[in-house]
């Protein structure tokens, strides 16, 4: 008879961490080459696409980028919030708020010069992520609700209160479910390199921030410690429900940014399906970068190659896009699995039978 036994580990050192995670992405992406095998293509072709255009293609590396940006800002949205052990999985929700309250500036208050009207629009979209916030937060810290279930669920309630006003109010004049187009002092300047926008400088930006304030201030120390043990905090005298209160606002700004420059940055308009689910990928960034700021914009820049990779299989290899759906949920599934032998020795024993 052969059974296994777990065995606490005291403590991982961070090589070894780092060592399980590669390998628990690498097995992911040997299943994800046996799914594009069933396809009829051959895996080691898909990599090589992959990598080509996303690394040695000035159009691949440009819309990985593009699309990096608003995960970063998701990711450090759901990162501050694990940093305290709050769950906000409502970033994409919160994302569309920001859009929305963002595309108001323009369809409401008069064209600005460019400077002022993109503060304006920025201040708007970080105002309107930290409302949709707000919600789960009082009902979390006032009448003790899960906050997994309220924030998941009001990601649907904000998408579909914006395809309302686009399908409403909003549609533009030719009957399609977007506003007409953002004048230019409405758009976030160009880099110069293909669409690559203004919006990934405020995306390194706002890591920085995160990083230093969770790192140095006393804000980031009295969050860490409610995050490490409510109790130890209470006892400090650290007031957890402020603290809790003011990380959901802080992340809800954050996922408020990240509709900022989508249609800021990238469309020019409020539309149907403005976000490519990356509210729910930045959960996936945030678990795997294990709330870290810098690991937040390693792992957006490796989940955004991932999307772009798989748009450029389906071109030019006719692999269906949801291919990159999959091995995001597949790469989710290694890391998870891969926390056993983070945590745990595994000792095989085996008994004879008598």
């Amino acid at each position: 008879m052969i059974k296994l036994k777990l065995i606490q580990k005291e403590r991982v050192n961070t090589q070894m961490d780092v060592g399980i995670s590669i390998i628990a992405i690498c097995i992911a992406f040997i299943i994800c080459g046996i799914i594009v095998a069933i396809q009829g293509v051959n895996p080691l072709d898909a990599l090589w696409v992959s990598v080509d255009t996303t690394l040695f293609n000035a159009y691949g590396l440009s819309e990985v980028l593009v699309k990096a940006t608003p995960l970063i800002f998701c990711g450090l949205a759901v990162g501050i919030a694990l940093t305290s052990k709050v769950w906000n999985i409502g970033a994409e929700g919160q994302l569309y708020m920001g859009a929305m309250f963002a595309t108001a500036v323009v369809m409401h208050l008069p064209t600005m010069p460019t400077f002022i009207q993109l503060t304006v629009m920025i201040i708007a979209g970080g105002i309107g992520g930290a409302f949709w916030a707000l919600i789960p937060a009082v009902l979390k810290i006032r009448f003790k609700v899960d906050e997994i279930i309220t924030t998941l669920l009001l990601n649907y309630v904000a998408i579909y209160l914006v395809d309302h006003l686009i399908f409403g109010i909003w549609k533009n004049e030719d009957n399609y479910p977007f506003t007409p187009e953002f004048p230019v002092q409405a758009r976030l300047p160009l880099l110069g390199f293909e669409r690559v926008h203004f919006g990934i400088i405020l995306a390194v930006i706002a890591t920085i921030v995160i990083f230093l304030l969770i790192k140095y201030s006393s804000w980031g120390y009295k969050v860490r410690l409610t995050g490490a043990s409510t109790q130890s905090a209470k006892y400090s005298g650290i007031n957890v429900k402020k603290i809790m209160f003011s990380i959901f606002i802080v992340s809800g700004i954050l996922a408020g940014l990240a509709g900022v420059s989508e249609v800021a940055g990238v469309q020019y308009k409020l539309q149907h399906q403005l976000s490519m689910g990356f509210g729910f990928t930045g959960i996936i960034v945030a678990w795997l970068a294990r709330a870290n700021p810098i690991g937040i914009v390693i792992y957006s820049l490796f989940m955004s190659a991932v999307i772009t990779s798989s748009e450029m299989l389906e071109m030019l290899m006719g692999l269906p896009a949801s291919m990159g759906t999959i091995a995001q949920g597949i790469i989710l599934f290694a890391i998870l699995g891969s926390e056993i032998f983070k945590s745990y020795n595994i000792k095989v024993i085996i008994k004879e039978k008598k």
